[in-house]
């Protein structure tokens, strides 16, 4: 089995770390006025993008029942949504949010439509859907502020 059955107090920390990782863009959002808070903001949702595509390396890697077809699919998928963010927090400015966000939101797509992630606990798709919900709307929310 690729996902082993967690503990409650495993579980519940690992929604808590999820849920935390929100707090540095909460932050930034807070902090738009200044020099830096829309480039953090950018280079810290670029790293967690690039997180959770690298996730998706490692499910369809250790899915003994992924297809070589599906596999490269899962590969390019997730490489490309790292360099649309890369290219994204580069040349753009505010509108890198609203790209941002979309990402986020395919990468949440894909790991409800692609059947390599069937067998992702309930918990944890429960605490991903919640946060990249948030997350998505931390981004609308700062692209609205944004100056």
């Amino acid at each position: 089995m690729l996902f082993a059955l967690k503990s409650p107090f495993d579980q519940r920390l690992i929604t808590l770390l999820g849920y935390a990782g929100i707090l540095p863009m909460a932050i930034c959002l807070t902090f738009l006025e200044t020099w830096w808070g829309l480039p953090l903001l950018k280079a810290y949702s670029l790293g967690i993008l690039a997180f959770l595509a690298g996730n998706w390396w490692t499910t369809a890697l250790l899915q003994r029942t992924v297809s070589v077809r599906q596999l490269r699919q899962i590969l390019l998928v997730s490489n490309t949504i790292v360099i649309a963010a890369v290219l994204t927090v580069t040349f753009l400015d505010s509108l890198a949010l609203l790209v941002i966000a979309l990402l986020f939101g395919l990468l949440l797509i894909g790991e409800h439509a692609l059947a390599v992630f069937s067998l992702q606990p309930n918990y944890y798709r429960a605490m991903r859907g919640g946060v990249s919900a948030l997350v998505i709307a931390l981004h609308l929310t700062a692209f609205f502020l944004s100056p």
